[in-house]
């Protein structure tokens, strides 16, 4: 006899891993308390964000040129990040050092329910 199971989106709906989601709103919020530590800080600006659905958006109107380390045109490059383990890319460099932390404070809300 076949198993039969209930549609991914019922299963991902009822984990809160849908867009939007209870889960993918905590794995955001989750994201972006980890990736602070490596958004450049001068006076503390940059640092301040919003999150809209599955986003995290930085305000900032330099902060694109911080993300990437020279303006939009190609010029002006930015070569001196004055606090320790900041830089370009911030997300990556999340991802690179604590994404197995994330993915443990995440898998301890499902299984708390959410």
């Amino acid at each position: 006899m076949p198993m039969r199971l209930k549609p991914t989106s019922v299963i991902l709906g009822k984990l809160g891993l849908e867009p939007n989601g209870k889960t993918q709103s905590f794995f955001t919020q989750t994201c972006a308390k980890h990736m602070d530590k490596y958004v450049p800080m001068n006076e503390g600006n940059l640092r301040q964000y919003r999150i809209e659905g599955n986003y995290i958006i930085y305000e900032q109107p330099y902060a694109r040129y911080q993300y990437y380390g020279m303006r939009e045109d190609g010029t002006h490059f930015v070569h001196n990040y004055t606090t320790p383990g900041t830089g370009t890319y911030w997300n990556k460099r999340m991802v690179s050092a604590e994404m197995q932390d994330v993915v443990e404070e995440v898998q301890k809300y499902i299984n708390r329910g959410g």
